[in-house]
């Protein structure tokens, strides 16, 4: 789910704006994807964006895709069977 918002952030696309939320830290609207942390202030959260840890997550977002269940079900032999060329019948 994060990678498609991710993608989306990355298109340019329009992201809905965070709703207000008492229990989170800046009432909710200071939030970093990629870590999936809120924040006190908007000053806290661009300190937040210079730290090495934002960049190596960042980094690591804009990787591969990640595995689906597919993929998964696929390297379990779980996939659809492969019985070979079809031979010529007579």
């Amino acid at each position: 789910m994060v990678f498609d918002e991710l993608r989306k952030l990355a298109e340019g696309q329009d992201v809905k704006p965070l709703p207000v939320d008492e229990d989170l830290p800046g009432m909710g609207q200071f939030y970093c994807m990629h870590c999936d942390r809120y924040f006190a202030s908007e000053d806290v959260r661009n300190e937040h964006f210079q730290s090495k840890r934002h960049k190596k997550r960042v980094k690591q977002m804009n990787g591969p895709a990640p595995h689906t269940q597919l993929d998964a079900e696929l390297a379990a032999g779980m996939g659809k069977p492969d019985n070979g060329p079809k031979l010529m019948s007579m």
